[in-house]
């Protein structure tokens, strides 16, 4: 190899090693090819508890991220020809070394011809362009269910899919306008995290943000579930956790709060948790209401709401309402939008939230007003009185 050639291919493998330290969470693998004459040797990197296990000819070792390279450096010197094919989340890197010269490419995960096909099925919106893409989000869509294990798009899931894609969609701007080194996104009542996993692909794989997932639910067996699911998918910067969200302190820098069909109450305790985070971005979509049912009363009114069938109809968009209103006295810049069709399901409204530098003292009075008005008392009500009582000034606050 000639000194110029050495000299630019350390220079390259800087940033491999870089990639190696820096996104360890993100690493998929790392293949080696080395050819001398008609002889060609191959290499594997992994990744082990701690560090990365390189296999080549017979023996595994552990090494770390210099380490790595300083192995493919001596290679390269050794054999005619060699190649390094880096894989992260969403990106593949290939390093090449020949007699003609150094040379480095970078290029996004192509889908394989079974998934090309997939995502050529007719009954998909074909004017659409799809964030999550059939053609390479195949194992995240094969994990949640969307593909069979074939690889082909289930039928009777197009609907979720494009009601899971719909949502990326209507969220994702606040996440493409933000400018953290990191995004920590909290996923309150997170169930079977299908929406937890599908952000994290949209985050890294699509947008190549650095990212944190924490999923939070009191059901310890979906925990237990989700966090296979990661090991599957080898997404190694998720973390789930079983707690009660009346008791649960959220991690400090969180970015983003996010609900999916938190039933009744628990979309009022993943609001709280998202007012007491102070995060930047809120996207619920709550699900069924039953507490403000039998409290709320409207003076003057109440012939309208003697039929059960009205006095239900109204109490879902009266708690929504107050959610939003509510959103809005803490600091927030509110939206209130329908995210699919109500023919998919009647609970469709999406809240999003981003919280700004302005108070919201006319927010507030109008919510206290309204509140008085119904006589009604919710989980969020308490959940805000609680972080209110437990305020203390940080030096944080003091240098905002």
């Amino acid at each position: 190899m000639q000194k110029g050639d050495l000299a630019k291919l350390q220079l390259l493998l800087v940033g491999i090693s870089a990639r190696l330290t820096k996104n360890r969470d993100y690493f998929v693998g790392a293949d080696f090819v080395f050819h001398s004459g008609s002889k060609q040797f191959t290499g594997k990197l992994t990744r082990a508890e701690d560090g990365y296990t390189l296999t080549f000819q017979g023996i595994s070792k552990v090494l770390n991220a210099n380490e790595v390279c300083a192995f493919f450096t001596e290679q390269a010197e050794r054999y005619e020809q060699s190649t390094m094919v880096y894989t992260e989340r969403g990106t593949e890197v290939t390093l090449s070394v020949t007699p003609r010269g150094v040379q480095m490419k970078q290029a996004e995960r192509q889908g394989s011809a079974e998934e090309q096909s997939a995502a050529a099925n007719p009954l998909l919106d074909s004017g659409r362009q799809y964030l999550i893409r059939v053609d390479q989000a195949a194992p995240l869509l094969r994990e949640i269910g969307i593909l069979t294990a074939e690889g082909k798009l289930r039928n009777d899931m197009i609907r979720k899919y494009n009601q899971i894609d719909h949502y990326v969609e209507l969220v994702a701007p606040m996440f493409e306008q933000d400018d953290s080194e990191e995004i920590l996104l909290l996923d309150c009542a997170c169930g079977k995290s299908y929406l937890s996993f599908v952000m994290n692909y949209y985050l890294r794989d699509v947008l190549h943000r650095r990212c944190r997932i924490i999923g939070v639910d009191i059901n310890e067996h979906v925990i237990e579930e989700s966090r296979a699911m990661a090991s599957r998918l080898g997404y190694h910067n998720m973390k789930f956790q079983q707690a009660d969200l009346r008791e649960y302190e959220p991690p400090k820098g969180v970015t983003a709060v996010i609900s999916l069909h938190a039933c009744d109450i628990a979309t009022d305790l993943a609001l709280g948790t998202a007012i007491k985070a102070r995060a930047k971005y809120v996207a619920c979509v709550p699900c069924c209401h039953k507490e403000l049912l039998n409290q709320y009363t409207i003076p003057g009114l109440e012939p309208l709401l003697k039929y059960g069938v009205f006095k239900a109809r109204f109490n879902d968009v009266l708690t929504d309402s107050m959610r939003a209103l509510r959103l809005e006295a803490e600091g927030y810049k509110v939206s209130v939008i329908e995210y699919i069709s109500p023919l998919d399901t009647p609970k469709n409204l999406l809240i999003r939230a981003v919280r700004t530098e302005k108070g919201g003292r006319r927010a507030r009075a109008e919510y206290d007003a309204v509140r008085k008005t119904l006589g009604t008392t919710s989980e969020l009500d308490r959940r805000c009185a609680a972080i209110e009582n437990n305020f203390f000034i940080t030096d944080e606050d003091l240098i905002e």
